[in-house]
C-alpha cells in the first residue's frame, strides 16, 4: 500500500515544485468577440503582459457568460467580468465554484444615451419605460445586467435590442470619458444623468455598485455632469491555476500599472486597497498571498518563541536520551553480573552437583524477579535463561 502511494507523492511534489520554481507564464485569455470593452482591455493587457515575459493566447467566446464558462471548464485561463454581474453566476450555476479573482483592473460606469432630448427632471422610468434599449450583444452580460436593473426598479415595457435595431436608448458600461461616450455625443445622442433615488436604490441592493459622478468636460458645451453607477472589472482565473503563478501575475500588474495608465486613465483603479468581501468571486490564494506579502509570516512573528520551544525540546530530548542510556547501561551491568555469577557456579570445582543445581535455581529465580521489575534487558535475559536451563539439564542428566 505504501509503495502505491509513492508515485502519487512524487507527482504532487513535482507539480508543486513546478509552480514554485517555474510558475505558469502562458495563459489563454477568453474574450467575447463582439464586446467592445473586453476587446479594448485585451488589446492593452496582452502586449503589456508579453513585454513582461508572458505568452497570451486569445480565445474568443460568443458572450461574457461563455468566456467565464471556458475558464471554469479549463478551456481558458483568464477572462474579464463586471464585479456586480450576479446574473452570470446564476447562468453558470455550480461551475462558478471554480472561479477566482486575480484583482480588480478598472472602474466602469453605467452610461445611458437617449435619442431624444429629455428635460433635466426626467426620471429613469421616463427614459426606459416602453423604450427600445440598444446594447452590443444579446443574451450576454449586458442584457442580463440591464434586465436585472429594470426588474429591480419595477420598470416595464422596455425591449432590449441590438444597436442596429433602431434603439431609443443606448446603454453600456464604459470608461471615464471613453471613446464610445464621445462618439455618441458627437452623433447627437443625449447623455442621461440618473437621479439620486435611483442610485441609492441600486447601491443599497448591490454592494458591488457604488455612486459615481463624472464631471462635465469644461470645453465641451454638450457635456454635462453625469450621476451614475460604477462597478469594478475583475480579472478572473480558475482555482486550479498555481498559487505562485497567480502571485506573480498580480505582482506584475500591480507593480507596473503605470504602463497600463499610459494607455488609459481607467487603470488608475488598480490598487491594493479594494474590499475583498465585495468581490463576486473570492480571491485566488495566489492573489491573497501577494496582498499579504508585507505581513510577517507565522514563523517571522513567532521566531523567538519557536526558537525557545525548539531549544527546550532539544534539551528535553537530550535529557531523555541520556536517562534511557543510563537505564540501559544499568540493565546491561546487572545482567553482566548474573553472567559472571553463572560462570563462577559452573566452573567451581569445590561445589558438588546438588549444590550447583540449587545455586543455579536461586540465580535464575533472582533473574526472573529482576526481569519482572523491568531491571533487565529482555534480549539479554532470554539468552541468560537459556544458558541456565541448558546447564541445569546437563547437570541433572549427570
Amino acid at each position: 500500500m505504501k509503495l502505491r502511494l509513492v508515485p502519487i507523492i512524487l507527482l504532487l511534489a513535482i507539480t508543486g515544485g513546478c509552480d514554485l520554481y517555474r510558475p505558469q507564464q502562458s495563459f489563454r485569455l477568453a474574450i467575447p468577440e463582439k464586446d467592445y470593452f473586453h476587446n479594448y482591455m485585451a488589446n492593452h493587457l496582452r502586449p503589456f503582459l508579453e513585454r513582461h515575459g508572458y505568452h497570451i493566447e486569445m480565445v474568443t467566446a460568443p458572450t461574457a457568460i461563455e468566456a467565464n464558462r471556458l475558464v471554469a471548464s479549463g478551456k481558458a485561463d483568464l477572462c474579464f467580468l463586471n464585479n456586480h454581474s450576479v446574473p452570470i453566476t446564476n447562468a453558470l450555476g455550480p461551475e462558478t465554484g471554480t472561479l477566482r479573482t486575480v484583482l480588480p483592473l478598472t472602474t466602469r460606469l453605467l452610461f445611458a444615451f437617449s435619442k431624444k432630448e429629455l428635460p433635466e427632471t426626467a426620471t429613469a422610468k421616463e427614459l426606459f419605460e416602453n423604450s427600445r434599449i440598444g446594447i452590443e450583444v444579446l443574451q450576454g452580460e449586458a442584457q442580463l445586467d440591464i434586465e436585472q436593473l429594470l426588474a429591480r426598479a419595477q420598470i416595464s415595457g422596455a425591449q432590449v435590442v441590438t444597436l442596429e435595431d433602431n434603439p431609443d436608448v443606448i446603454v453600456f458600461w464604459g470608461t471615464l470619458y471613453g471613446r464610445r461616450a464621445t462618439k455618441y455625443l458627437a452623433d447627437g445622442w443625449h447623455p442621461f444623468s440618473f437621479k439620486q433615488n435611483w442610485i441609492d436604490f441600486f447601491t443599497l441592493n448591490d454592494p458591488a455598485l457604488r455612486p459615481y459622478t463624472l464631471p462635465s468636460i469644461p470645453g465641451n458645451p454638450k457635456s454635462i455632469p453625469i450621476h451614475t453607477l460604477a462597478t469594478e472589472v475583475i480579472l478572473v482565473t480558475r482555482e486550479s491555476i498555481g498559487e505562485n503563478a497567480v502571485y506573480k501575475l498580480a505582482e506584475v500588474i500591480q507593480q507596473n500599472k503605470m504602463e497600463l495608465m499610459h494607455e488609459d486613465i481607467m487603470y488608475r483603479s488598480i490598487n491594493e486597497s479594494f474590499d475583498a468581501q465585495s468581490l463576486l468571486y473570492p480571491l485566488h490564494e495566489g492573489a491573497a498571498s501577494f496582498l499579504r506579502r508585507d505581513e510577517p509570516s507565522f514563523f517571522e512573528r513567532y521566531a523567538d518563541t519557536i526558537a525557545l520551544v525548539l531549544s527546550v525540546l532539544a534539551v528535553a530530548y537530550g535529557s531523555i536520551q541520556t536517562i534511557r542510556s543510563n537505564i540501559a547501561r544499568k540493565k546491561k551491568d546487572q545482567v553482566d553480573r548474573y553472567f559472571l555469577e553463572f560462570l563462577e557456579i559452573r566452573q567451581s570445582k569445590e561445589t558438588d552437583l546438588s549444590q550447583k543445581i540449587k545455586s543455579l535455581d536461586e540465580l535464575f529465580q533472582r533473574a526472573v524477579e529482576q526481569m519482572t521489575n523491568e531491571k533487565l534487558d529482555k534480549a539479554d535475559f532470554h539468552i541468560f535463561s537459556r544458558l541456565i536451563q541448558q546447564e541445569l539439564t546437563m547437570l541433572r542428566m549427570k
